[in-house]
């Protein structure tokens, strides 16, 4: 029995930016699945974050980015036991 991964797939504005902030959630970086367009965050052995650039995230769907302003694309949640530790 092969385990099932999961790939959560998120466009990014900034690559680098969200690197920094998941690195800064404690997640590694998987440098096999990185390079100028694309990370590979490494949440568990099983779950991985994909941050991608809105040109690569687009070339995997007919459909444009969300307007993160006017449309809900995603819903991420992080248990956290304060606000504080959220910030």
């Amino acid at each position: 029995f092969m385990s099932r991964k999961i790939f959560v797939n998120i466009a990014v504005n900034d690559l680098e930016k969200a690197k920094t902030f998941y690195s800064g959630l404690g997640f590694a970086c998987n440098p096999q699945f990185t390079d100028a367009t694309a990370a590979s965050m490494v949440i568990s052995e099983d779950i991985y974050v994909m941050l991608l650039t809105k040109d690569k995230f687009e070339s995997f769907s007919p459909h444009p980015v969300s307007d993160a302003n006017k449309n809900t694309e995603v819903l991420l949640c992080l248990s956290c036991d304060s606000r504080e530790e959220v910030d």
